[in-house]
């Protein structure tokens, strides 16, 4: 069903109240701390907005864009998933629509899911609470008739899918002549899903006199044609959005075979990471989520998992378990993943290394957002090893290695690669093969997966000749152990290796 629904109690505005505010704006220009939205002279009621949100200070892109947006310029912002651009494009939006009105509906936002739309139009009640504004969502696999009958209560917001809107405006004939503000939000998703027919119609039906706004991780040569045609002189904004991890953010890397990866999860997941702490597992296809998904099961680790082709309602009910913590596992893939927002994200495991370097930065930049810490744990086989360098590369850092006799007690672990100690690995093996044993299910998702693996794998861009060169240079074998599972399982670890060596040493007497 769409949602139509005011915010608050913004309400009309008299000419005294536009005074007021114009005198709040002064007010809040002089301000002294310049960095924080108080210098944005924002009025009243959505300034009261942000602050009763807990926003502070203005992000990086919203310090860049929001001053542009409210000059009414044309904007192309590139930010990465935790930058913060939905408040970039919603605290304009409320300044320059003030209150509801009958005349028709002012702004558009288009965005590529169903998830993503409901997750904005969550937002945009919460940080439009005293504006009074009407929103409403036209979503494929809503109703027809719920839609026209919110059309005709004249929303000041419409958030939409590109699909369902465009169906919705043949159909109702809209004309959209009151449109004055537009946003795409994730743009490239938008044309990497298909929609550019659908966007140059409803392109086609909005005033040229409209402001534009458009927001995406990526500008591929689609989208570069859709911004000449649909966007008047765009300032473009651009902050380090593919090369820059968060400051907050620690980074682990852990060097094992891969059929050991499931073992190292359970580790992780038991041992590694605190309880309460929610914990977002990236997985290559499908078929490993529901792989992991079952293994974790047998485990006793409460967890959800999301995936593009299951059902929106199964989706929806399994995001809501995450978003709510009524569990703080969820596995997923990369296109589901960015469907999906968790504001208090507080780690992430690659269990899959990703084949680009601009997927990790999009994967791990959804930890340690809004002041917060966070840890992304990246499981990498020996396969993986020239994607892990190609990351290092992009990202102008040296692979840092821990060395065999690992680091000093106390040393800072983070950005470091680091082998795990067998006593780890055994730690869950016994259990996994009785779960397999037990378990058919099992054992044939192990074959989907592998097959499809395959498949993924061809699929992947090969690494640079330069990383397949530096990643025969690492020398893996001396790797030392990594402090994430040391701490655990250190001493156990000592003693395996003590022992290994008197086995090496050892000579038996001679029996005559």
């Amino acid at each position: 069903m769409p949602e139509l629904e005011g915010f608050g109690d913004g309400g009309y505005q008299s000419e005294a109240e536009l005074d007021t505010r114009t005198l709040v704006q002064e007010q809040n220009r002089k301000k002294k701390k310049s960095g924080g939205f108080q210098s944005m002279g924002l009025s009243y009621n959505v300034y009261r907005g942000v602050i009763k949100c807990g926003y502070k200070i203005p992000t990086p892109i919203q310090r860049k864009c929001i001053p542009l947006i409210m000059e009414k310029k044309d904007v192309v912002a590139m930010a990465r998933t935790g930058s913060g651009k939905t408040a970039c494009f919603l605290i304009p939006l409320f300044e320059r629509l003030q209150a509801h009105s009958t005349i028709g509906t002012r702004a558009l936002i288009m965005s590529p899911t169903r998830e993503l739309a409901l997750q904005t139009l969550k937002f945009t009640r919460e940080l439009g609470k005293y504006t009074g504004l009407k929103a409403a969502t036209i979503l494929g696999g809503d109703s027809m008739e719920a839609q026209f009958a919110a059309m005709h209560e004249i929303p000041d917001i419409i958030i939409a899918t590109p699909g369902r809107f465009a169906h919705l405006c043949v159909e109702m004939e809209l004309k959209l002549k009151e449109i004055e503000y537009v946003v795409f939000d994730e743009a490239d998703r938008l044309f990497e899903m298909g929609f550019g027919e659908q966007l140059l119609e409803i392109l086609n039906r909005l005033p040229e006199s409209r402001q534009t706004l458009l927001f995406s991780a990526t500008l591929p040569k689609l989208l570069v044609d859709f911004t000449k045609a649909g966007l008047t002189d765009p300032v473009l904004v651009r902050l380090d959005v593919d090369s820059k991890l968060p400051e907050a953010l620690k980074l682990a890397f852990v060097f094992c075979p891969c059929e050991s990866k499931a073992s190292i999860l359970l580790h992780l997941l038991r041992n590694a990471i605190k309880a309460g702490e929610l914990t977002l597992v990236f997985a290559a296809t499908m078929h490993h989520v529901e792989y992991l998904h079952l293994l974790l099961d047998k485990a006793g680790i409460s967890n959800t998992y999301i995936y593009s082709s299951l059902d929106q309602a199964a989706r929806k009910i399994h995001a809501a378990k995450f978003q709510t913590k009524q569990t703080n596992v969820m596995i997923t893939t990369d296109v589901a993943a960015r469907g999906i927002d968790i504001p208090l994200l507080d780690n992430v495991i690659n269990y899959n290394f990703p084949a680009k370097a601009k997927l990790f930065v999009h994967r791990v930049g959804r930890v340690a957002r809004a002041g917060r810490s966070g840890t992304a744990y990246s499981l990498v086989a020996l396969d993986e090893i020239p994607a892990l360098v190609d990351l290092h590369l992009f990202l102008g850092r040296p692979v840092k290695q821990i060395p065999q006799d690992g680091l000093k007690k106390g040393e800072d672990w983070d950005g470091y690669l680091g082998r795990v100690g067998q006593s780890v690995i055994d730690d869950g093996s016994s259990a996994m093969q009785l779960w397999h044993q037990e378990s058919v299910e099992l054992q044939n998702m192990i074959k989907v997966y592998t097959s499809a693996y395959k498949q993924y794998k061809r699929s992947c861009p090969p690494p640079s000749h330069e990383s397949i060169k530096k990643g025969k240079e690492i020398k893996l074998e001396l790797l030392g152990p990594h402090p994430v599972f040391v701490a655990e399982s250190g001493e156990l670890e000592s003693d395996r290796l003590n022992l290994l060596e008197q086995m090496k040493c050892y000579r038996p007497h001679h029996v005559s």
